[in-house]
């Protein structure tokens, strides 16, 4: 007697994710950040890696408390996780180079995101915007990026 044996095709294809790289100058929650991902997340799956680069620089090495800088940092990182979690974002985050473009660098290795967001104070109070590190981003990496502006209060908020 012959079994036959009857073999279920496999899916070739798994379902892709988009992913994006958010890059955080300023403190969560941002309603401009929630929406604009939420609106990638509607559309498809959507995976969301938060990097919070600590506060210095090479040129301030010598007296910024890297202490302090990685604290201030893990507050951003912890309050825009909890955000975009909240909002139903799969999100996953960590700590990061002091320099912006060099911390993106070093994500986009383990990471391989679709497009990177920047989100920064307006330009009085951004450490990023000084150096033009949004222009650096645009110029150093292939993926689309977009600058979005978070103001002191959230009901404020614009992007440029």
């Amino acid at each position: 007697m012959t079994t036959a044996i009857r073999e279920r095709p496999h899916k070739l294809r798994r379902a892709t994710r988009h992913h994006v790289l958010v890059v955080i100058d300023e403190p969560c929650p941002s309603q401009s950040l929630c929406a604009t991902l939420r609106r990638r997340a509607a559309r498809e799956p959507t995976e969301v890696l938060v990097i919070a680069p600590g506060r210095g620089s090479t040129a301030t090495q010598w007296y910024v408390d890297e202490d302090a800088a990685r604290a201030d940092a893990a507050k951003r990182l912890r309050g825009c996780i909890s955000c975009l979690a909240a909002g139903g974002i799969r999100v996953k985050g960590r700590l990061a180079d002091p320099d912006p473009v060099y911390a993106i660098a070093d994500a986009l290795h383990d990471f391989p995101a679709d497009e990177i967001l920047l989100v920064t104070a307006p330009q009085r109070s951004s450490t990023w915007l000084r150096p033009n590190v949004v222009d650096r981003v645009r110029r150093g990496f292939q993926q689309p990026v977009e600058h979005i502006l978070v103001s002191p209060t959230p009901q404020t908020e614009r992007k440029p």
